[in-house]
Parts: structure tokens; C-alpha cells; sequence
């Protein structure tokens, strides 16, 4: 991953935390979660909801979702694209 593709996430998950729905806290490590069927890892999490993040098609992702609908998986269950991997 080069330095613009970090700078381009950073300024993804600050703007994310910012429309938090409630007081956040932030998780490291970040564990490894299922949201549905997409998985990725958690980044932060609130009362009532987690951020996470995921890759889709080489394309990444993050945002909020209720916390009834994210499950935590170990290395083992985990069927997610590589999340740090370089992108181009």
C-alpha cells in the first residue's frame, strides 16, 4: 500500500469517527469480524454500532453498522480479501 492509498483511508475513517452514533472506542488490534456476508476488521466501536473496513474487488472500504449484525471470527473463518495489500 503506498503513502496516498494510506492518506486516502486515514481520511476516510477520521470523517467515519466523526458521524459516529455515539462516544467511539477504538480497537488495536483491530479483531476480524463478519458483517453479513463481507469480511474485514473492526476498527472502532460505540454502544450501539462498530466501523469496520473490508476490501471488495480490490476496492476498500469502512462504515458503520449495527452491532447485532457484526460477528467476530477467528484467522481460520476469515474468507476476506487482503486489507493491506497493495492495491495497484
Amino acid at each position: 500500500m503506498d503513502d496516498l492509498e494510506r492518506m486516502r483511508r486515514a481520511a476516510a475513517i477520521t470523517a467515519a469517527l466523526a458521524q459516529a452514533p455515539g462516544p467511539v472506542t477504538m480497537l488495536d488490534p483491530r479483531p476480524l469480524v463478519k458483517v453479513r456476508v463481507t469480511y474485514g476488521r473492526a476498527i472502532a466501536v460505540t454502544p450501539t454500532h462498530v466501523l469496520h473496513e473490508w476490501v471488495r474487488y480490490r476496492e476498500w472500504h469502512c462504515r458503520w453498522d449495527e452491532k447485532r449484525l457484526v460477528e467476530r471470527v477467528e484467522e481460520g473463518e476469515w474468507l476476506g480479501e487482503e486489507i493491506d495489500a497493495e492495491m495497484g
